[in-house]
């Protein structure tokens, strides 16, 4: 499996300088017919709760919405404005929420994917976290191959301090 990177620079707001990372994976035979066998291309290899980003959406699809229907009511009558305007804001917001989401589906790797950087730390903190990320999946992938049969593990009791610290801290 391999790992391919492109980077670019564009003038951001502001004159600030904006950096886009594009990430995509790029399996062999063997593992691409893994990820068909056991479907790890529907799956979500990072979650991220963000729920500010969904109400965002929101506020960017009402108000794609409401400038579809002020356009489109000087041209069409006012229901199939509104029809525009509902099919407008929804996929104005949809484009929104999926361009700024940080859950990464495996499938977003497979086909490629751009992630917006605010600077080059920022950039390379992100090529990290993402090469830390497709080495999780190779390895579950490996182990997919094993998933078959029985594994015994033998759990040895700790030393009563280390016990009592191992409960007080959890799980």
């Amino acid at each position: 499996m391999e790992l391919l990177f492109k980077r670019a620079q564009t003038s951001g707001k502001f004159g600030r300088v904006a950096f886009k990372l594009w990430a995509k994976l790029e399996p062999d035979e063997d593992e691409q017919a893994l990820i068909s066998r056991y479907r790890f291309d529907e799956k979500i290899l990072i979650e991220a709760d963000q729920p500010e980003l969904l109400g965002t959406s929101r506020l960017v699809a009402v108000g794609a919405g409401i400038v579809t229907y002020l356009l489109a009511g000087t041209i069409v009558p006012g229901s199939v404005a509104l029809l525009f305007a509902l099919v407008g804001g929804a996929g104005v917001g949809y484009w929104y929420y999926h361009n700024n989401r940080e859950t990464i589906f495996v499938r977003d790797l497979l086909h490629g994917r751009y992630f917006s950087c605010g600077s080059v730390i920022d950039l390379a903190k992100r090529e990290a976290w993402l090469n830390t990320l497709a080495s999780f999946l190779r390895q579950v992938m490996e182990s997919a191959k094993y998933w078959d049969g029985t594994e015994r593990h033998t759990i040895e009791p700790l030393p009563k301090e280390e016990a009592r610290q191992v409960i007080i801290q959890g799980i």
